[in-house]
Protein backbone atom coordinates (compact mmCIF):
# COMPACT_ATOMS: atom_id res chain seq x y z
CA UNK A 1 0.00 0.00 0.00
CA UNK A 2 1.43 3.84 -0.73
CA UNK A 3 2.12 6.13 1.99
CA UNK A 4 -0.84 8.75 2.41
CA UNK A 5 1.07 12.54 2.11
CA UNK A 6 0.38 12.60 6.23
CA UNK A 7 2.57 9.04 6.51
CA UNK A 8 5.06 10.71 3.89
CA UNK A 9 5.53 13.73 5.51
CA UNK A 10 3.78 17.55 4.51
CA UNK A 11 4.29 18.89 0.74
CA UNK A 12 5.72 21.86 0.64
CA UNK A 13 3.56 22.84 -2.35
CA UNK A 14 1.95 21.55 -5.01
CA UNK A 15 2.39 21.84 -8.70
CA UNK A 16 -0.32 22.32 -11.32
CA UNK A 17 -2.04 25.25 -12.81
CA UNK A 18 -0.45 28.55 -13.21
CA UNK A 19 2.69 26.60 -11.32
CA UNK A 20 2.99 24.30 -13.95
CA UNK A 21 2.42 27.45 -16.24
CA UNK A 22 5.76 28.81 -15.54
CA UNK A 23 8.10 26.31 -16.32
CA UNK A 24 6.15 23.47 -18.42
CA UNK A 25 4.70 25.35 -20.99
CA UNK A 26 7.50 27.99 -21.29
CA UNK A 27 10.09 25.18 -21.71
CA UNK A 28 8.40 21.71 -22.54
CA UNK A 29 6.26 24.16 -25.30
CA UNK A 30 9.64 24.29 -27.28
CA UNK A 31 9.79 20.60 -28.18
CA UNK A 32 8.58 17.18 -26.72
CA UNK A 33 9.17 13.60 -26.55
CA UNK A 34 7.51 11.01 -28.61
CA UNK A 35 7.65 8.78 -25.77
CA UNK A 36 3.90 7.84 -24.02
CA UNK A 37 3.03 11.04 -21.85
CA UNK A 38 1.58 9.42 -18.69
CA UNK A 39 3.06 6.80 -15.95
CA UNK A 40 6.36 4.27 -17.06
CA UNK A 41 4.02 1.42 -17.62
CA UNK A 42 6.90 -0.82 -16.90
CA UNK A 43 9.00 -2.79 -14.39
CA UNK A 44 12.89 -3.29 -13.96
CA UNK A 45 12.07 -6.86 -14.50
CA UNK A 46 9.64 -6.27 -17.42
CA UNK A 47 10.29 -7.15 -20.76
CA UNK A 48 12.95 -5.24 -22.73
CA UNK A 49 16.62 -5.14 -23.89
CA UNK A 50 18.81 -5.33 -20.67
CA UNK A 51 22.14 -6.17 -22.87
CA UNK A 52 24.24 -4.71 -25.43
CA UNK A 53 23.25 -0.82 -24.58
CA UNK A 54 24.51 2.55 -23.14
CA UNK A 55 22.56 3.94 -20.32
CA UNK A 56 23.83 7.89 -20.18
CA UNK A 57 23.21 8.87 -16.50
CA UNK A 58 23.35 12.46 -15.34
CA UNK A 59 25.23 13.25 -12.11
CA UNK A 60 27.42 15.32 -10.19
CA UNK A 61 31.00 15.43 -11.60
CA UNK A 62 33.69 13.73 -9.06
CA UNK A 63 35.29 17.00 -7.62
CA UNK A 64 37.03 18.64 -4.08
CA UNK A 65 38.52 16.07 -1.10
CA UNK A 66 36.31 13.36 -2.68
CA UNK A 67 37.04 13.22 -5.96
CA UNK A 68 38.56 9.96 -6.28
CA UNK A 69 35.53 8.77 -4.12
CA UNK A 70 33.37 9.43 -6.39
CA UNK A 71 35.32 8.11 -8.59
CA UNK A 72 35.48 4.42 -6.43
CA UNK A 73 31.25 4.81 -6.18
CA UNK A 74 30.82 5.37 -9.88
CA UNK A 75 33.11 2.12 -10.65
CA UNK A 76 31.21 0.46 -8.31
CA UNK A 77 27.68 1.30 -9.90
CA UNK A 78 28.61 0.21 -13.56
CA UNK A 79 30.51 -2.70 -12.69
CA UNK A 80 27.35 -3.84 -10.75
CA UNK A 81 24.75 -2.97 -13.48
CA UNK A 82 27.32 -4.48 -16.00
CA UNK A 83 27.28 -7.42 -14.49
CA UNK A 84 23.49 -7.64 -14.19
CA UNK A 85 22.52 -6.56 -17.73
CA UNK A 86 25.56 -6.84 -19.95
CA UNK A 87 24.78 -3.17 -20.12
CA UNK A 88 27.33 0.05 -19.89
CA UNK A 89 26.99 3.12 -17.66
CA UNK A 90 28.32 6.45 -19.50
CA UNK A 91 28.37 9.29 -16.90
CA UNK A 92 27.05 12.75 -18.05
CA UNK A 93 28.77 15.48 -15.45
CA UNK A 94 27.29 18.23 -13.57
CA UNK A 95 29.08 20.57 -12.53
CA UNK A 96 27.06 23.15 -10.32
CA UNK A 97 23.37 24.26 -9.79
CA UNK A 98 23.20 26.30 -12.37
CA UNK A 99 24.19 23.66 -14.75
CA UNK A 100 21.74 21.30 -14.21
CA UNK A 101 19.07 23.76 -13.77
CA UNK A 102 20.52 24.51 -17.73
CA UNK A 103 20.86 21.01 -19.10
CA UNK A 104 17.18 20.25 -17.53
CA UNK A 105 15.90 23.48 -20.01
CA UNK A 106 17.83 22.32 -22.71
CA UNK A 107 16.49 18.71 -22.15
CA UNK A 108 12.66 19.78 -22.35
CA UNK A 109 13.51 22.06 -24.83
CA UNK A 110 14.77 19.29 -27.66
CA UNK A 111 13.40 16.23 -26.13
CA UNK A 112 16.93 15.08 -26.18
CA UNK A 113 19.47 14.33 -23.29
CA UNK A 114 20.42 11.86 -20.99
CA UNK A 115 18.41 9.14 -20.16
CA UNK A 116 18.51 9.38 -16.57
CA UNK A 117 18.85 11.89 -14.07
CA UNK A 118 20.28 12.50 -10.68
CA UNK A 119 18.23 15.60 -9.52
CA UNK A 120 19.14 16.74 -5.86
CA UNK A 121 15.80 16.51 -3.75
CA UNK A 122 15.04 20.30 -4.19
CA UNK A 123 15.08 20.30 -7.84
CA UNK A 124 12.79 17.40 -8.64
CA UNK A 125 9.50 20.29 -8.21
CA UNK A 126 11.57 21.63 -11.39
CA UNK A 127 11.62 17.99 -13.17
CA UNK A 128 8.23 17.20 -12.48
CA UNK A 129 7.11 20.36 -13.98
CA UNK A 130 8.58 19.95 -16.79
CA UNK A 131 6.60 16.93 -17.79
CA UNK A 132 9.68 15.31 -19.59
CA UNK A 133 9.97 12.73 -16.78
CA UNK A 134 7.96 9.40 -16.45
CA UNK A 135 5.25 9.44 -13.75
CA UNK A 136 6.30 6.12 -11.50
CA UNK A 137 3.14 4.10 -11.07
CA UNK A 138 2.88 1.18 -8.03
CA UNK A 139 4.41 -1.37 -10.34
CA UNK A 140 7.27 0.36 -10.43
CA UNK A 141 7.70 0.89 -6.76
CA UNK A 142 7.09 -2.48 -6.46
CA UNK A 143 10.31 -3.58 -8.17
CA UNK A 144 12.53 -1.45 -5.87
CA UNK A 145 10.54 -2.99 -3.04
CA UNK A 146 7.40 -1.00 -2.55
CA UNK A 147 7.25 2.94 -1.27
CA UNK A 148 7.01 1.54 2.45
CA UNK A 149 10.92 0.24 2.15
CA UNK A 150 11.97 3.69 1.61
CA UNK A 151 12.56 6.07 4.15
CA UNK A 152 9.59 8.09 4.65
CA UNK A 153 11.02 11.96 4.74
CA UNK A 154 13.21 11.02 1.71
CA UNK A 155 9.43 10.78 -0.25
CA UNK A 156 8.17 13.84 0.38
CA UNK A 157 10.42 14.89 -2.46
CA UNK A 158 9.85 12.54 -5.09
CA UNK A 159 6.79 14.20 -6.28
CA UNK A 160 4.30 17.32 -5.51
CA UNK A 161 1.89 14.40 -4.37
CA UNK A 162 1.31 10.42 -3.76
CA UNK A 163 0.13 9.71 -7.42
CA UNK A 164 3.12 11.54 -9.25
CA UNK A 165 6.14 10.77 -8.32
CA UNK A 166 8.73 11.13 -10.65
CA UNK A 167 12.44 10.62 -8.23
CA UNK A 168 13.32 7.84 -6.46
CA UNK A 169 15.91 8.67 -3.68
CA UNK A 170 19.04 6.72 -3.84
CA UNK A 171 21.23 8.64 -1.33
CA UNK A 172 20.49 11.09 1.50
CA UNK A 173 22.75 13.73 2.90
CA UNK A 174 21.56 15.07 5.96
CA UNK A 175 22.85 18.17 7.30
CA UNK A 176 24.66 18.57 11.24
CA UNK A 177 27.28 21.33 13.45
CA UNK A 178 30.51 19.75 13.48
CA UNK A 179 32.70 20.96 15.78
CA UNK A 180 36.46 20.30 17.48
CA UNK A 181 36.06 18.65 20.77
CA UNK A 182 39.67 19.52 21.31
CA UNK A 183 39.41 23.22 21.14
CA UNK A 184 35.84 22.74 22.86
CA UNK A 185 37.61 21.81 25.53
CA UNK A 186 40.47 23.81 25.55
CA UNK A 187 37.74 27.05 25.85
CA UNK A 188 35.80 25.19 28.60
CA UNK A 189 32.83 24.50 26.04
CA UNK A 190 30.78 21.55 27.72
CA UNK A 191 28.36 20.68 24.91
CA UNK A 192 27.48 21.95 21.38
CA UNK A 193 25.38 24.87 20.95
CA UNK A 194 21.62 24.64 20.77
CA UNK A 195 21.00 28.00 19.49
CA UNK A 196 22.29 30.51 17.82
CA UNK A 197 23.25 32.90 20.19
CA UNK A 198 25.38 30.09 21.91
CA UNK A 199 27.03 29.25 18.84
CA UNK A 200 28.26 33.10 18.83
CA UNK A 201 29.43 33.03 22.20
CA UNK A 202 31.00 29.10 21.92
CA UNK A 203 32.78 30.62 18.86
CA UNK A 204 33.93 33.67 20.61
CA UNK A 205 35.13 31.85 23.48
CA UNK A 206 37.38 29.40 21.19
CA UNK A 207 39.11 32.35 19.70
CA UNK A 208 40.10 33.62 23.38
CA UNK A 209 41.46 30.14 24.68
CA UNK A 210 43.26 29.73 21.24
CA UNK A 211 43.86 33.22 19.33
CA UNK A 212 45.39 30.90 16.36
CA UNK A 213 42.02 29.40 15.84
CA UNK A 214 38.96 30.71 14.46
CA UNK A 215 35.32 30.09 15.71
CA UNK A 216 33.44 28.69 13.23
CA UNK A 217 33.82 28.97 8.99
CA UNK A 218 31.64 29.30 5.69
CA UNK A 219 31.84 29.38 2.13
CA UNK A 220 29.91 31.94 0.76
CA UNK A 221 31.72 31.76 -2.96
CA UNK A 222 30.79 27.81 -3.25
CA UNK A 223 28.19 26.71 -5.82
CA UNK A 224 26.60 24.76 -4.10
CA UNK A 225 26.16 25.26 -0.66
CA UNK A 226 25.96 28.32 1.02
CA UNK A 227 22.20 28.85 0.72
CA UNK A 228 21.53 26.24 3.42
CA UNK A 229 22.00 27.88 6.78
CA UNK A 230 20.31 31.01 5.19
CA UNK A 231 17.74 28.97 4.75
CA UNK A 232 17.76 27.36 8.03
CA UNK A 233 18.07 30.73 9.74
CA UNK A 234 14.61 32.24 7.61
CA UNK A 235 12.54 29.08 8.70
CA UNK A 236 13.25 29.55 11.77
CA UNK A 237 12.14 32.78 12.12
CA UNK A 238 8.93 31.80 9.82
CA UNK A 239 9.76 32.68 6.64
CA UNK A 240 10.08 30.85 3.61
CA UNK A 241 10.94 31.31 -0.09
CA UNK A 242 7.51 30.99 -1.41
CA UNK A 243 3.85 31.91 0.13
CA UNK A 244 1.32 29.56 1.13
CA UNK A 245 -0.18 28.64 -1.52
CA UNK A 246 3.52 27.94 -3.54
CA UNK A 247 2.48 31.04 -6.08
CA UNK A 248 3.97 34.14 -4.67
CA UNK A 249 7.97 34.59 -4.27
CA UNK A 250 8.71 36.12 -1.13
CA UNK A 251 12.27 36.39 -1.49
CA UNK A 252 12.15 40.17 -0.09
CA UNK A 253 10.79 38.50 3.07
CA UNK A 254 12.08 40.66 6.74
CA UNK A 255 13.06 37.08 7.56
CA UNK A 256 15.18 36.18 4.39
CA UNK A 257 16.77 39.79 4.90
CA UNK A 258 17.43 38.78 8.81
CA UNK A 259 19.08 35.37 7.77
CA UNK A 260 21.56 37.24 5.37
CA UNK A 261 22.50 39.61 7.91
CA UNK A 262 23.30 37.78 10.51
CA UNK A 263 24.86 34.95 8.34
CA UNK A 264 27.29 37.66 7.47
CA UNK A 265 27.42 39.38 10.68
CA UNK A 266 29.50 35.76 11.54
CA UNK A 267 31.94 37.86 9.90
CA UNK A 268 31.90 41.49 10.16
CA UNK A 269 29.66 41.89 13.04
CA UNK A 270 30.50 39.16 15.65
CA UNK A 271 34.17 38.54 13.78
CA UNK A 272 33.76 34.81 14.58
CA UNK A 273 34.89 34.17 10.47
CA UNK A 274 37.77 35.38 9.50
CA UNK A 275 37.34 37.96 6.83
CA UNK A 276 39.34 35.49 4.22
CA UNK A 277 36.64 32.98 3.95
CA UNK A 278 34.36 35.36 2.01
CA UNK A 279 36.07 34.60 -0.94
CA UNK A 280 36.40 30.50 0.01
CA UNK A 281 34.20 27.66 -1.65
CA UNK A 282 33.57 24.33 0.36
CA UNK A 283 36.95 22.45 0.04
CA UNK A 284 38.73 25.53 1.26
CA UNK A 285 36.48 25.63 4.18
CA UNK A 286 36.23 21.47 4.74
CA UNK A 287 40.48 21.85 4.77
CA UNK A 288 40.47 24.47 7.73
CA UNK A 289 38.52 22.55 9.64
CA UNK A 290 40.48 19.54 9.60
CA UNK A 291 43.60 21.91 9.82
CA UNK A 292 42.52 22.36 13.02
CA UNK A 293 41.97 25.86 12.48
CA UNK A 294 38.27 26.19 12.78
CA UNK A 295 35.78 25.65 15.88
CA UNK A 296 32.62 24.67 13.96
CA UNK A 297 31.52 23.86 10.93
CA UNK A 298 28.17 24.49 9.55
CA UNK A 299 25.93 21.73 7.70
CA UNK A 300 28.46 19.01 7.54
CA UNK A 301 27.61 15.82 6.17
CA UNK A 302 29.03 12.04 7.34
CA UNK A 303 31.71 12.33 4.71
CA UNK A 304 33.84 14.84 6.75
CA UNK A 305 34.76 11.88 9.47
CA UNK A 306 35.96 10.23 6.45
CA UNK A 307 38.40 12.97 5.06
CA UNK A 308 39.22 13.33 8.90
CA UNK A 309 40.93 10.23 9.03
CA UNK A 310 44.43 10.87 8.91
CA UNK A 311 44.72 14.52 9.18
CA UNK A 312 45.74 16.49 12.95
CA UNK A 313 41.91 16.67 13.96
CA UNK A 314 41.09 12.60 13.32
CA UNK A 315 39.95 11.89 17.25
CA UNK A 316 38.63 14.93 17.89
CA UNK A 317 35.49 15.42 14.82
CA UNK A 318 32.19 14.93 16.57
CA UNK A 319 28.25 16.01 15.29
CA UNK A 320 25.52 18.03 16.70
CA UNK A 321 22.14 18.98 14.91
CA UNK A 322 22.46 22.23 13.79
CA UNK A 323 21.25 25.45 16.37
CA UNK A 324 17.44 25.92 15.76
CA UNK A 325 16.44 29.03 17.87
CA UNK A 326 17.72 32.58 16.21
CA UNK A 327 20.14 35.00 17.70
CA UNK A 328 19.02 37.02 20.31
CA UNK A 329 15.86 34.56 21.53
CA UNK A 330 15.32 32.03 23.70
CA UNK A 331 12.83 30.28 21.61
CA UNK A 332 11.49 30.64 17.75
CA UNK A 333 8.74 32.91 17.02
CA UNK A 334 5.33 32.13 16.09
CA UNK A 335 5.50 29.86 12.94
CA UNK A 336 9.30 28.94 13.16
CA UNK A 337 10.35 25.97 12.20
CA UNK A 338 13.48 24.05 13.98
CA UNK A 339 14.84 23.48 9.89
CA UNK A 340 18.46 22.00 11.06
CA UNK A 341 18.51 19.63 7.97
CA UNK A 342 16.72 19.98 4.56
CA UNK A 343 15.93 17.15 3.31
CA UNK A 344 18.47 15.89 1.07
CA UNK A 345 19.71 14.11 -1.31
CA UNK A 346 19.46 12.89 -4.95
CA UNK A 347 16.94 11.35 -6.98
CA UNK A 348 17.28 9.21 -9.65
CA UNK A 349 14.45 10.74 -12.32
CA UNK A 350 14.03 8.90 -16.09
CA UNK A 351 13.40 10.96 -18.92
CA UNK A 352 10.36 10.50 -21.22
CA UNK A 353 12.28 10.48 -24.81
CA UNK A 354 14.51 7.01 -23.03
CA UNK A 355 12.95 4.37 -24.76
CA UNK A 356 14.66 1.39 -22.65
CA UNK A 357 12.81 1.79 -19.59
CA UNK A 358 12.97 -1.27 -18.21
CA UNK A 359 16.81 -0.83 -18.04
CA UNK A 360 16.65 2.72 -16.64
CA UNK A 361 14.58 0.64 -13.77
CA UNK A 362 17.26 -1.73 -13.34
CA UNK A 363 19.84 0.41 -13.24
CA UNK A 364 17.65 2.66 -10.17
CA UNK A 365 16.89 -0.75 -9.10
CA UNK A 366 20.66 -2.08 -8.52
CA UNK A 367 21.79 1.52 -6.80
CA UNK A 368 18.83 1.28 -4.27
CA UNK A 369 20.29 -2.45 -3.66
CA UNK A 370 20.83 -3.52 0.18
CA UNK A 371 24.53 -3.73 -1.02
CA UNK A 372 24.42 -0.64 -3.06
CA UNK A 373 23.16 1.35 -0.06
CA UNK A 374 25.82 0.01 2.24
CA UNK A 375 28.77 0.66 -0.37
CA UNK A 376 27.94 3.85 -0.91
CA UNK A 377 27.62 4.97 2.62
CA UNK A 378 31.57 3.09 3.07
CA UNK A 379 32.92 5.29 0.21
CA UNK A 380 30.58 8.18 0.35
CA UNK A 381 29.27 8.56 3.76
CA UNK A 382 26.22 9.04 2.23
CA UNK A 383 23.20 7.74 4.69
CA UNK A 384 20.85 5.03 3.13
CA UNK A 385 17.47 5.70 1.99
CA UNK A 386 15.81 2.21 2.17
CA UNK A 387 14.79 0.51 5.55
CA UNK A 388 16.98 -2.40 4.58
CA UNK A 389 20.01 -0.03 4.00
CA UNK A 390 19.31 2.32 7.27
CA UNK A 391 19.12 -0.95 8.92
CA UNK A 392 22.61 -2.46 7.81
CA UNK A 393 24.58 0.28 8.03
CA UNK A 394 23.83 1.37 11.91
CA UNK A 395 24.87 -2.17 13.03
CA UNK A 396 28.03 -2.11 10.60
CA UNK A 397 28.88 1.83 11.83
CA UNK A 398 27.05 3.11 14.89
CA UNK A 399 28.23 6.02 14.61
CA UNK A 400 25.38 6.71 12.05
CA UNK A 401 22.94 7.26 14.51
CA UNK A 402 22.82 11.11 14.79
CA UNK A 403 22.91 11.34 10.82
CA UNK A 404 20.19 9.08 10.45
CA UNK A 405 18.09 10.49 12.84
CA UNK A 406 18.94 14.39 11.31
CA UNK A 407 17.43 12.47 7.52
CA UNK A 408 14.10 11.34 9.64
CA UNK A 409 13.65 14.44 11.18
CA UNK A 410 14.42 16.68 8.70
CA UNK A 411 12.41 19.43 7.12
CA UNK A 412 11.38 19.75 3.06
CA UNK A 413 12.13 22.45 1.00
CA UNK A 414 9.04 23.62 -1.27
CA UNK A 415 8.01 21.03 -4.22
CA UNK A 416 8.09 23.88 -6.94
CA UNK A 417 8.91 24.59 -10.53
CA UNK A 418 10.62 27.69 -9.55
CA UNK A 419 13.33 25.81 -7.08
CA UNK A 420 15.98 26.26 -9.95
CA UNK A 421 15.45 30.48 -9.82
CA UNK A 422 14.87 29.88 -5.70
CA UNK A 423 18.16 28.64 -5.24
CA UNK A 424 20.57 29.77 -7.99
CA UNK A 425 19.14 33.49 -7.13
CA UNK A 426 19.94 32.95 -3.55
CA UNK A 427 23.43 31.66 -4.61
CA UNK A 428 24.09 34.60 -6.56
CA UNK A 429 22.99 37.08 -3.65
CA UNK A 430 25.02 35.49 -1.50
CA UNK A 431 27.67 35.66 -3.76
CA UNK A 432 27.45 38.94 -4.76
CA UNK A 433 27.24 40.70 -0.93
CA UNK A 434 30.35 38.19 -0.16
CA UNK A 435 31.81 40.33 -3.21
CA UNK A 436 31.34 43.08 -1.76
CA UNK A 437 32.04 42.60 1.58
CA UNK A 438 35.96 41.11 0.65
CA UNK A 439 36.60 44.16 -1.20
CA UNK A 440 36.11 46.06 1.96
CA UNK A 441 32.58 47.72 1.67
CA UNK A 442 30.45 47.70 5.22
CA UNK A 443 27.20 45.17 4.65
CA UNK A 444 24.69 47.08 3.21
CA UNK A 445 20.78 46.12 4.04
CA UNK A 446 19.75 48.47 1.05
CA UNK A 447 22.15 46.99 -1.45
CA UNK A 448 21.11 43.14 -0.29
CA UNK A 449 17.45 44.35 -0.57
CA UNK A 450 18.22 45.30 -4.06
CA UNK A 451 19.55 42.25 -5.07
CA UNK A 452 17.04 40.15 -3.35
CA UNK A 453 14.09 42.16 -5.11
CA UNK A 454 15.82 41.43 -8.52
CA UNK A 455 15.89 37.88 -7.98
CA UNK A 456 12.58 37.58 -6.20
CA UNK A 457 10.88 38.99 -9.79
CA UNK A 458 12.96 36.22 -11.89
CA UNK A 459 11.41 33.73 -9.54
CA UNK A 460 7.74 35.31 -9.95
CA UNK A 461 8.12 35.15 -13.50
CA UNK A 462 8.28 31.71 -13.44
CA UNK A 463 5.38 30.65 -11.08
CA UNK A 464 2.97 31.76 -13.41
CA UNK A 465 1.04 34.22 -11.23
CA UNK A 466 1.32 37.97 -10.16
CA UNK A 467 2.58 39.17 -6.64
Amino acid sequence: MLFSDDARGVRRSVIGGALAIGVAAALAGCGGSSSPGSGAGATATGPGSLSGQTLTVYTQAPYGTQLKQYEQYYAYIANAFHTATGSTVKWDYSTSAVSLSQELEQAAATGGGPDVWSIGSSFNGTASALKEFYTLPPSDWTSFGGQSSFVPKMLTMSGPDNAADVGVPFESIPFVLAYNKSLFARAGISSPPGTWSQFVSDAQAIQRADPSASGAGFSPADPYGPWKPVWSYMEQLGGDFLGNAGTTATLTSPQLEAALRFYFGLEDTYHVIPKADLTWQGTQETAAFLAGKTGMMLDAAYSLSQEAAGTPVASDVEFAPMPNVPYGMSARPAGGQPAESIVSGNYYDVAKYYSDLPLALKFIQISTAPAAQVEQFRVMGWMPVTQAGVTAVEKAYPQTVPFIEAEENSTPTDYTPAWSYIETGVLAVIGHIAQQLAGGAPYSASYAASQLQAENAVVQSHLGASS
